[in-house]
């Protein structure tokens, strides 16, 4: 037996949690390295800016969509959405969620699980908060627009909780599923 190959055995016996807590680590220091050293070089920045601008447009454009068919007259200027009359909802780096996507992502990545159950569940998580953002940029938009006192409080507050609430939920339904599918295996 290898080294490599003892050390795996030795991972697979420790307790599941503590596996969770050493795959968050490593997932971390991935991250963190990311950031620190290669963010800096030119084409990794250029990447990482055109899937922020795409990501950001598509956002805006789907949001417009809807607006449009639940009725609202919507213009879209650079990163701001704006129903007509109102001052507009801007979106920033910041709302586009990719910290709580890296997040999602990484819990899943971490719990020691089948890599084939994790391989269609963080796409079908990601898309669930695509749609959940595209569906705060519309309220956001709707509440600048009917009632603006209310904008900050609502971005700030509401749809904080429930964004990482519904992070929460896809990370419980997903572990109770993982449990469900690992005890029939």
């Amino acid at each position: 037996m290898t080294f490599l190959s003892k050390n795996r055995n030795k991972y697979f016996k420790l307790h599941q949690f503590i596996r969770l807590a050493i795959n968050v680590v490593f997932l971390f220091a991935v991250w963190y390295l990311f950031y620190s050293f290669f963010r800096d070089k030119n084409f990794i920045d250029y990447f990482y800016e055109e899937i922020t601008y795409q990501l950001t447009l598509s956002q805006l454009v789907v949001s417009k969509i809807f607006l449009n068919i639940i009725g609202y007259e919507v213009e879209i200027y650079g990163k701001t959405i704006k129903i007509i009359g109102s001052y507009g909802v801007h979106l920033d780096r910041g709302c586009l969620g990719r910290n709580v996507i890296g997040l999602f992502a990484g819990f899943i990545l971490a719990y020691p699980a089948k890599i084939k159950s994790k391989l269609w569940y963080i796409p079908a998580g990601i898309s669930v908060f695509f749609m959940v953002n595209i569906f705060r940029i519309m309220a956001l938009a709707i509440t600048d627009n009917c009632c603006r006192h209310q904008l900050d409080f609502n971005h700030h507050i509401v749809f904080q909780y429930l964004t990482y609430g519904i992070i929460i939920i896809m990370w419980i339904v997903w572990a109770k599923f993982f449990k469900k599918t690992r005890k029939m295996l």
